[in-house]
């Protein structure tokens, strides 16, 4: 089917005479119409008969007028949409206005971006990059939008480390997979838990990809090493380290500790499971199981860190896909009661020296998987679980 964008009169509209009004968005229609002298021309492509084209909205984030986000994947979910039959388009918070939602969507035609006014879509993919834009008076004002408009909302919002293992923890078969792990709120509880465990991670709540997290161990005879991903601290005495690291017991410094569970090891390096899910719109699927080997040092397992990708069937036992994805399907049906529609996240996972997994933490808005199968099965699952959220007209 083709549809055009009238620039003069700012609506989309198609030219089949055959077809008066075609349902389009959530609550509007393509009206038949002569093509203008300035119009964007899109063509959608479906094997079945075009009754209605859904509307997906990406919201990403803008400074200085112009759109931040990963646009390759953008682009990428775009064109699966249209190979079905249906339209997308990437706008930021403040696009929103009233009825109607300012944004841009990429013309083939002219191999570029181009600006459109969009009607309310039915189903909208927040790729917001940061939490402190999450934080906007203008995200506030979308979540108001969705909210009277009834629209399907993909993940919420960022996740934060504290409270995601709090929801887990009231799970009694995640229970067993969680590491001990308390708030970071005085130094007597970090010298008591360090006391109790000996070899701990600090991490801070609302990082990811390894920023700022430091593995820390004391030795029998009172000495302390330091690691992080740069770098490593070595200090004589608790009191010496509580020195240099005095910040952390500030107000507000939002870090938890969590006791290191040894783990499996490959030829002394330690290694973990990053694992993708997405939901279909009726359960959670695996999208893939990727392998992060440790390599420059111990502290994660990050590529970016040094970290080297593995492949599964290096590591992995013949049951292990069964059992992660058993555990995948507990975590995301506690994150869907406390959060609402979490929509897909990554896991981090470990298998434990003593038999069974260690959950590291959980991910939502997951980056780019290295793995291209992986990342090919995650667009091609989210064009599929747009499209049925499309078909829930209550949302």
């Amino acid at each position: 089917m083709n549809i055009f964008y009238d620039l003069s009169r700012k609506v989309f509209f198609h030219k089949e005479e055959a077809l008066t009004a075609v349902p389009f968005a959530k609550d509007s229609f393509l009206l038949s119409s002569r093509e203008p002298e300035e119009s964007y021309h899109f063509i959608l492509h479906s094997d079945k008969k075009i009754r209605s084209v859904p509307l997906v909205g990406i919201v990403a984030s803008k400074d200085e007028n112009k759109y931040k986000g990963n646009f390759e994947l953008f682009r990428s979910i775009q064109q699966g949409l249209e190979e079905q039959g249906a339209f997308c388009f990437v706008f930021s918070p403040e696009d929103a206005g009233e009825k109607s939602i300012n944004g841009i969507t990429f013309n083939k035609k002219m191999n570029k971006w181009v600006k459109c006014i969009f009607p309310v879509p039915n189903v909208i993919y927040n790729r917001i990059p940061s939490r402190e834009a999450e934080r906007h008076q203008e995200y506030k004002a979308l979540q108001t939008f969705i909210r009277t408009f009834n629209i399907p909302y993909f993940n919420p919002h960022f996740f934060n480390k504290w409270e995601v293992h709090q929801i887990l923890s009231r799970c009694s078969e995640l229970k067993e997979h969680l590491p001990p792990t308390e708030q970071v709120e005085s130094e007597l509880g970090f010298t008591d838990f360090l006391e109790r465990y000996k070899k701990i991670y600090i991490k801070p709540s609302f990082a990811s990809q390894g920023r700022g997290i430091r593995l820390i161990e004391q030795e029998p005879g009172g000495t302390i090493i330091c690691k992080s991903i740069k770098k490593i601290e070595k200090y004589t005495s608790l009191s010496r380290f509580l020195r240099s690291y005095g910040e952390w017991f500030q107000t507000g410094q939002n870090l938890i500790m969590q006791q290191a569970i040894p783990c499996k090891t490959l030829k002394d390096h330690r290694y973990d499971y990053r694992i993708l899910a997405v939901h279909t719109g009726e359960d959670y699927n695996l999208m893939g199981i990727g392998v992060r080997i440790s390599q420059r040092q111990e502290v994660t397992t990050h590529v970016p860190a040094g970290g080297k990708i593995l492949s599964l069937k290096e590591v992995a036992a013949p049951q292990t896909k069964k059992e992660i994805l058993k555990i995948v399907k507990m975590c995301g049906k506690e994150l869907m009661e406390a959060f609402g529609y979490v929509g897909e996240f990554s896991l981090d996972l470990a298998p434990r020296e003593d038999g069974g997994y260690v959950l590291f933490e959980i991910n939502s808005k997951p980056m780019t998987f290295d793995e291209e199968d992986i990342e090919l099965k995650r667009r091609q699952q989210l064009v599929r679980t747009f499209l049925v959220l499309s078909e829930h007209k209550e949302g």
